[in-house]
């Protein structure tokens, strides 16, 4: 039976290696991206123990269901690679890795994105554009689910480019929403400098550029993911491993601003600047005895000179709203 059962086994194809390679790859890149999660969110825990309830809930969070991902993404490469091995109809079957990579990895860039739509909406007090970016947001959301409930559905991995409407939804939603908010961000933050606060400027120019790395690294991952599965329909496998890094991409992102407040004191305050003044006085001692202050001033052994340093404190605290409402953590 067990022979019967071998010979019925298709052939192993000649490009075996671009088949189980990226998968491979995909997760082992993830356990990567997982091991710098968990030094920032050390780093958080350790700056930040008094920081706001929410921002706690949110980063724990996204913790549990990064590791949740990493550990079904074990399991999916063990049965890929290790039950299947050499079985190329186990290495076609999604087994779960339609829940663990277009599921969390829209939940996890849905949560993400929803960040940055309020930060938009506390920088710019309006609530057209943050709506704008989160109802984008919310169809690629949806584009994820629907990508998910038809990896299961098709049962195998080489038709993934049926569903073409799903993973376009999903990916190029989520290309448009980190493109407007790394837009929108930083025109916002750039309008907010001042030529008369220096140092403020200095912050704003650095949370700009950590803004448009972030979300163009994001962006460009899923831009990556859906041009590999619709250019490559022969092989949509090497798809798979931007799909297990770009949960990670997000939930890094996130705490990656978060843990920026570093540079600029944990609640975002621009420190005081301090300029010291001194000031030199002579001041002259007048000897008893002798008959007048002409004849005291004409004495050189009269005359002390005493230098006086007077220090005196310029504060000054910059009221930026952003700061204040934590929309720059």
């Amino acid at each position: 039976m067990a022979s019967a059962s071998l010979t019925d086994l298709p052939p192993i194809p000649h490009n075996i290696a671009a088949i189980a390679g990226p998968p491979l790859v995909g997760i082992i890149l993830n356990w990567f991206l997982y091991g710098i999660l968990v030094m920032q969110l050390y780093v958080y825990y350790q700056c930040f123990p008094e920081d706001r309830r929410k921002f706690k809930v949110l980063v724990y969070s996204l913790f549990v269901l990064d590791t949740l991902q990493s550990v079904l993404g074990t399991a999916d490469a063990f049965f890929w690679l290790a039950k299947g091995f050499g079985n190329m109809n186990m290495l076609a079957d999604p087994y779960i890795s339609p829940f663990d990579a277009p599921m969390l990895d829209g939940i996890i860039a849905f949560i993400v994105q929803t960040f940055f739509c309020w930060r938009l909406w506390v920088l710019q007090k309006s609530w057209w554009l943050p709506v704008s970016v989160f109802v984008i947001a919310l169809a690629s959301f949806a584009g994820a689910i629907a990508t998910c409930i038809g990896g299961f559905q098709l049962a195998n991995m080489n038709h993934l480019n049926v569903l073409k409407w799903q993973l376009t939804l999903w990916l190029g939603g989520n290309a448009i929403t980190d493109t407007l908010i790394a837009v929108s961000m930083t025109i916002l933050l750039l309008r907010s400098q001042s030529r008369d606060f220096r140092y403020t400027n200095n912050i704003l120019v650095r949370i700009v550029r950590l803004t448009v790395e972030t979300n163009t690294l994001t962006a460009s991952v899923a831009i990556v993911f859906l041009v590999c599965l619709l250019a490559i329909p022969n092989n949509p496998d090497i798809a798979v491993a931007p799909a297990y890094v770009l949960g990670k991409l997000y939930s890094n992102t996130l705490l990656a601003v978060l843990n920026n407040r570093i540079y600029m004191g944990s609640r975002g305050i621009v420190p005081r600047n301090r300029d010291l003044a001194s000031t030199d006085v002579d001041i002259v001692v007048f000897a008893p005895g002798l008959e007048s202050s002409r004849d005291q001033m004409a004495s050189s052994q009269g005359h002390h000179g005493i230098e006086i340093h007077r220090d005196m404190e310029v504060s000054r605290d910059v009221p930026l709203k952003m700061f204040r409402d934590g929309a720059l953590p």
